[in-house]
């Protein structure tokens, strides 16, 4: 569930805040979300490599919906001044 943080955060992150402020916030929600992931892998069946390889996949996808979040902050920006 922890993992949702930074793939919503980044997507909500991209779009309204600064990207210095942003990208910090990004890497926090990340870090969060990783941890959790590596620590409960085994209260839930797996091991803690499928924890690190779970975080090593949501890695760039959290970059991806950060990225997206940016697309749809200047698309919002030019249709503002057209």
């Amino acid at each position: 569930m922890t993992a949702i943080l930074p793939l919503l955060g980044g997507l909500l992150l991209g779009r309204f805040a600064a990207i210095r402020v942003a990208v910090g916030i990004q890497i926090a929600l990340y870090a969060v979300a990783a941890a959790s992931l590596i620590l409960t892998a085994p209260d839930h069946g797996g091991s803690y490599t499928d924890g690190v390889l779970l975080s090593l996949v949501l890695a760039p996808l959290s970059a991806l919906t950060f990225f997206l979040g940016r697309l749809w902050r200047k698309r919002a920006q030019r249709t503002q001044n057209a």
